[in-house]
């Protein structure tokens, strides 16, 4: 499976001393999210830095939406006044980190490139 980063890389570049509970499961998450958004264009003997920060990043939103998704009553909004109340369904809250996913990664490796020589995030045709 693959893997940008380590359980030793995850807690220097991010400067914690614990990884998050299922790390494995989430760092072959990130790392396949990483993998189909930069086409493949990420040499795997030789992970660049940015991408490795990213991965982290990318654990940390994967983890934080998994448990929100496992807690029952996500509130959304409440209205004191009137006593309402509502609350975020699970395709919301995948939506929402979908959007936070793509922007970490667009903000960290806009500029990264790839073994072939183009831009990690390029998409057109090479």
């Amino acid at each position: 499976m693959l893997k940008y980063i380590t359980e030793d890389e995850y807690k220097e570049l991010l400067g914690k001393d614990s990884i998050p509970n299922d790390f494995n499961n989430l760092v072959i998450k990130a790392s396949s999210y990483i993998n189909y958004n930069t086409h493949g264009r990420i040499d795997e003997k030789d992970v660049p830095e940015q991408v490795k920060y990213t991965t982290c990043l990318i654990i940390d939103l994967i983890d934080e939406e998994d448990t929100k998704i496992s807690e029952i009553g996500n509130l959304k909004s409440q209205n004191i006044e009137g006593w309402s109340e509502s609350y975020a369904t699970p395709e919301e809250i995948k939506k929402d980190y979908s959007s936070k996913k793509y922007e970490v990664l667009r903000e960290n490796l806009w500029d990264a490139i790839g073994i072939d020589g183009n831009p990690l995030l390029y998409s057109g045709v090479c």
